[in-house]
């Protein structure tokens, strides 16, 4: 299969997903009687209740999952790094943080939300703040995420030593990634901020192929630092935006942008959107098959992406092991 086959074949993947992701669940819907809802159609009850109770649902899944894929493929070439992860600014063990707190004071569902996006927001400015002090190299952000996400998980590890039975579980299967719709969440508001990140990423596009090139090739071609890290706040405001929808899904931010890199090449022109049609089908494909495969019962999508990242993670390191 050429690049302009395999092009074309990623951008049916939406239609492909949103069909599986309101078709499939505890009661398989066919999707003529799903398009049968269509304005000027017949719409029958089973219908309307599967586009009122899953299309939102779907939504939410699509624009999660583009933001991590986006996200991702902007700090594999920001580290010039395959299997950098959206989460590696220690984005999402400040989100664990907060909600862990705001579940276990018995604050309300938005409340919750707003405390799961201000610690993913206190860890993006603490590793602002240690690049504007320290200087931007790749491998003190890692190490500096890496002791973030340390600091926040003995933290939430803490908060579940003093919490009650209950709370602990409703805090486990946020942190395992649910997409299960929450009414009070200005679900809008943050797709329309998915989407200005994602449009302002995509205009650095220019930016991303200098920096992955390399940090001295990229001062040479006149990148500044303010520039770089603006890209890095987009990224992690990417992530952020992403566990205030779906919780920690991990995985998507990984391994798409990998796989789309194979099909649109290192041009971010063609990776940054492709990546972003990628990664939310692929999570709207996900979230379908955890509805499906062990009926009526619904397994968070994270455990979907998990295992598949997983898989996806050996195969790469078996491919990829050193000659000896």
């Amino acid at each position: 299969m050429n690049k302009r086959l395999r092009l074309s074949a990623l951008l049916i993947l939406p239609l492909v997903a949103l069909t599986a992701g309101l078709s499939l669940g505890s009661e398989a819907v066919s999707p003529l009687e799903i398009f049968s809802c269509m304005p000027g159609g017949d719409c029958t009850l089973r219908a309307e209740v599967v586009l009122k109770l899953r299309l939102p649902r779907v939504i939410i899944a699509m624009f999660a999952g583009a933001a991590l894929s986006v996200s991702g493929a902007a700090f594999q070439s920001v580290f010039r790094n395959p299997l950098a992860d959206p989460f590696i600014t220690g984005v999402s063990g400040g989100a664990a943080l907060g909600i862990s707190a705001a579940v276990i004071t018995d604050m309300g569902p938005a409340a919750v939300m707003a405390m799961a996006f201000g610690g993913s927001l206190l860890a993006i400015v603490m590793i602002y703040a240690f690049s504007a002090v320290r200087g931007i190299t790749g491998s003190g952000l890692v190490l500096s995420g890496v002791a973030l996400s340390f600091i926040f998980s003995s933290s939430v590890m803490l908060i579940f030593a003093m919490a009650r039975s209950e709370d602990v579980h409703r805090i486990i299967i946020w942190l395992m990634g649910d997409l299960s719709y929450q009414g009070n969440i200005p679900v809008t508001w943050i797709c329309l901020s998915i989407l200005a990140a994602m449009f302002i990423l995509f205009m650095f596009h220019r930016h991303l192929d200098i920096i992955s090139m390399g940090r001295g090739f990229s001062l040479s071609s006149g990148v500044s630092d303010f520039e770089l890290r603006v890209v890095i706040l987009l990224a992690s405001v990417l992530a952020a935006l992403a566990v205030l929808l779906g919780g920690i899904i991990p995985f998507v931010g990984l391994m798409v942008p990998h796989l789309a890199r194979m099909v649109a090449g290192p041009d971010h022109y063609r990776l940054v959107p492709l990546s972003a049609v990628a990664g939310g089908s692929f999570l709207v494909l996900a979230d379908a098959f955890s509805r499906s495969v062990i009926v009526p019962y619904e397994i968070p999508a994270g455990v979907v992406t998990g295992f598949c990242g997983g898989i996806f993670f050996l195969l790469y390191v078996i491919k990829n092991r050193p000659e000896i």
